[in-house]
């Protein structure tokens, strides 16, 4: 799964990383299943979309104050729904 973490969720892309993920920062040149961002803050306005989305569909993860494990159930389920 590649994931596209915002520069500034340091801790996360480190931490997804460490897990296995393939994390990337940008969208310039690659398709991407999840977007991990800070949505209150901004997250999603660096990013250019075009022709790096998921024909799947992405998901677009507001990383809020969401601990690393909720995360990943959120990727790995697809879904908000959790145990957390």
């Amino acid at each position: 799964m590649i994931v596209c973490v915002s520069e500034e969720l340091l801790y996360i892309r480190k931490e997804l990383e460490k897990r296995g993920y393939k994390v990337i920062t940008s969208l310039k040149d690659e398709i991407c299943d999840a977007i991990i961002c800070n949505l209150k803050d901004g997250g999603l306005k660096d990013l250019t979309f075009q022709n790096t989305l998921n024909r799947d569909g992405t998901l677009i993860v507001d990383s809020g104050s969401r601990s690393i494990d909720e995360i990943e159930y959120i990727l790995n389920n697809r879904t908000y729904s959790s145990i957390f």
